[in-house]
């Protein structure tokens, strides 16, 4: 094995998953027998920090309950979601407002002037209802006002 173990190989070496070349090498090398010795001292350093405050006194323990039992007496609950809701009717009720308000400010179309759309759906749907083409139009017109003169005169 060429030099110092890698951070890889060190992880490996943490969870027992190490190679015989990486268990030989950590035997043999002092530097990294010192590194090993360091992070065993520190990991076990943290573990006695964790117990020492994880083991409270009976007086704590005691305390807490009490705390609680006073506390469920009373029904003192924080409840988020009350402002959760409190927050999503506001907003809802400030979107609503502000469109409602935005439609009666909008500019009415000027009742002296045809909407350019409403001529055109209205040329549309007059060409879909017509059963004649365009180009026969015209003399399907000057047809429907012979027959009406034609029964003006009295001429069947």
């Amino acid at each position: 094995m060429s030099g110092h173990l890698s951070d890889e190989q060190w992880a490996a070496a943490a969870l027992h998953e190490s190679e015989e070349a990486v268990a030989d090498h950590r035997s043999e090398c002092p530097a990294c027998q010192e590194e090993l010795r360091l992070w065993a001292e520190a990991i076990a350093g943290a573990r006695a920090e964790i117990l020492g405050a994880a083991e409270q006194p009976e007086s704590f323990w005691r305390q807490q309950r009490t705390r609680l039992a006073a506390r469920l007496a009373r029904r003192e609950f924080h409840q988020p979601w009350k402002r959760w809701v409190w927050v999503t009717v506001t907003v809802t009720l400030v979107l609503l407002a502000s469109t409602l308000l935005s439609r009666n400010n909008a500019r009415p179309f000027p009742k002296g002037r045809t909407d350019p759309d409403d001529a055109l759906l209205l040329s549309v749907q007059q060409s879909i209802q017509s059963d004649l083409p365009q180009a026969l139009r015209p003399a399907a017109l000057l047809a429907r006002e012979m027959s009406h003169a034609a029964e003006a005169h009295g001429n069947p």
